[in-house]
């Protein structure tokens, strides 16, 4: 086949495919276009997700009326002039696509005004100008998106359904609006208002519309210099955290992006507060020379490469433990310069205490704890705890506070003290689910939700029944527990929070990762010291349960060293 030239609408629609993946694409680009112009209000209006029409407006400088055609040629943009600019990029855009690539693949509306100039009106239809005439409007642009994918029906049946499109919508209007406080932004999808922000400037109040009151309230704030690097935002405290890095938020020069340096600085910063599968909540705002940071690397501009990487590091890194080692809650980390990386705070000294237990060998360590810290746990008399009635096994101690070791069939066995007792709570929790899970609270708790959370919960009423929990809508973002699982005394709240994030599925896998929320909630956490009764009902309950070798998340509850492999080891 010979070598011929593509046709123009043709390359329009090859550059969308870069550009433009998903409604949620569309509406970033656009976004980015209002904040370029200026904008301090940018109101987001969706239906069927977005895939139906979306309608995007700001009060930002408008396009005039000479510029109105030129916006919709490809590579044409007044952001940049010269390859030198392409080193120091202060806008959100830069490369003159994305207006063109999103009006070849759809039926666009542009109502603008800029400055003392006529209002102006222009309707493209798969990239071709249809209508373009003088109307009167106020001072900004509103563009109005509809029938996306109406000419390539190939990919739009590659797009999810309204609700995960509407979603995806939702989360990256969230990002921008953390992003940029100074800015008010609304949302609304089919009609229904889900936020507007003050855009007053402070990071607290967006979270507080965005997010929670809950969540705001466990959030430590993060204010850094280091040299012309600069650090701000908001942590979480130990006690919040969640299962995934859905709410790990990392803004460059006020431009949200993803780097896997900032997950890295992250868990080191929090290394020995944490689980393995824990993760903290986190916005932050980085902010550094235009010329140190280059953003021309991804169509989507989501993602950025350092001038010097080893620095960003260290800034987020100082940054978080500064902030992190004023906490008194929980593990402390050393500030800056003062222990190594690996650093744990030394153990508190207990009282040395004859140990009297009978059948606990010498590794037995003194666990004395005056405060019950799970005492559901401390259901087997102490006198038998080294030895059980049914002879199966034998409890040796316990090691680095979070593994319990004992001695079973010729073999020495290391068990996960979480672990097990997750696997132990999820099947609790789930056998529960066929009498009546839920028990009624003395006095009912009130608890917040971010909007979208609250119609995520109000969409699983029943899902949440079948779990144990009754609740009644109190205000617009809030409700009141009534009902909860006996179990998770003390964590409703908490545990309701995560529930809220979980992501759309059916009912069965719904139910199964709720229960594994909620039995990683409840389980006694690695780093806590257990009497021989607690460690003796854990393997006891742990060896009943199906799947006993295996956490509801997937990891190993326990490893065996036979005496073979003892042997082996010792060269005996």
């Amino acid at each position: 086949m010979s070598i011929k030239l593509l046709d123009e609408s043709l390359i329009n629609k090859i550059a969308a495919g870069e550009v433009v993946e998903r409604p949620a694409s569309v509406i970033k680009e656009l976004l980015e276009n209002s904040l370029d112009a200026g904008a301090s209000r940018i109101d987001v209006r969706i239906s069927g997700g977005g895939i139906e029409s979306i309608e995007v407006s700001d009060d930002g400088v408008g396009i005039s009326e000479a510029d109105l055609p030129l916006a919709f040629l490809r590579h044409a943009t007044s952001k940049i002039s010269g390859e030198e600019d392409l080193f120091q990029i202060s806008t959100m855009g830069f490369r003159g696509e994305a207006l063109p690539s999103i009006a070849s693949v759809s039926r666009m509306e542009v109502f603008t005004r800029s400055g003392e100039e006529a209002g102006l009106y222009m309707c493209l239809v798969g990239g071709k100008v249809a209508e373009s005439k003088h109307q009167p409007g106020p001072p900004g642009t509103k563009i109005i998106v509809k029938d996306l994918f109406f000419n390539t029906p190939a990919r739009k049946n590659f797009l999810r359904s309204a609700v995960s499109e509407g979603n995806q919508v939702y989360d990256l209007l969230c990002r921008y609006a953390l992003a940029r406080p100074d800015v008010s932004f609304g949302f609304s999808n089919d009609k229904r208002t889900f936020f507007k922000t003050p855009g007053n400037g402070s990071l607290s109040d967006a979270v507080l519309t965005v997010w929670s009151r809950e969540l705001r309230q466990h959030l430590l704030e993060v204010d850094s210099s280091f040299g012309s690097y600069g650090l701000r935002g908001l942590i979480s405290s130990a006690e919040l955290h969640r299962q995934s890095r859905k709410n790990q938020l990392f803004f460059v020069n006020r431009r949200p992006v993803r780097s896997p340096l900032v997950f890295k600085a992250l868990d080191l910063a929090y290394q020995g507060m944490l689980l393995a599968r824990e993760q903290p909540l986190a916005i932050l705002h980085l902010n550094l020379p235009e010329d140190e940071v280059d953003v021309n690397v991804h169509p989507q501009k989501n993602e950025v490469r350092f001038r010097d990487e080893k620095r960003v590091f260290t800034t987020l890194v100082d940054g978080l433990r500064e902030t992190l080692g004023e906490m008194r809650v929980g593990t402390i980390l050393p500030s800056r310069d003062r222990q190594p990386a690996d650093y744990r705070p030394a153990a508190p000294e207990r009282p040395a205490v004859e140990k009297t237990q009978p059948g606990i060998p010498f590794l037995w360590k003194d666990t004395i704890i005056k405060e019950r810290l799970v005492p559901d746990l401390a259901a087997v008399d102490e006198s038998q705890a080294g030895m059980p009635p049914d002879q199966e096994f034998r409890i040796i101690g316990q090691c680095l506070d979070s593994y319990i070791i004992l001695e079973k069939e010729q073999a020495l066995w290391m068990v996960d003290q979480h672990a097990a007792h997750e696997r132990v709570m999820y099947q609790r929790l789930k056998s529960a689910m066929g009498e009546r899970p839920g028990q009624i609270l003395a006095i009912p708790l009130a608890i917040e939700f971010s909007r979208a959370q609250m119609n995520a919960m109000e969409n699983r009423f029943d899902k949440l029944e079948q779990l144990g929990f009754r609740l009644e809508p109190l205000g617009p973002n809030s409700m009141l527990i009534r009902e909860a699982p006996s179990l998770l005394a003390g964590r409703e709240i908490e545990v309701l929070l995560e529930l809220a994030d979980l992501p759309e599925k059916d009912r069965e896998d719904y139910e199964h990762a709720a229960l594994s929320t909620m039995a990683c909630k409840k389980a006694v956490k690695n780093g806590t010291s257990l009497l021989a009764a607690e460690m003796t009902n854990i393997v006891q309950e742990l060896f009943k349960v199906p799947d006993y070798r295996f956490c509801p998340h997937g990891r190993p509850t326990m490893i065996k060293l036979s005496k073979y492999e003892l042997d082996r080891m010792f060269k005996r």
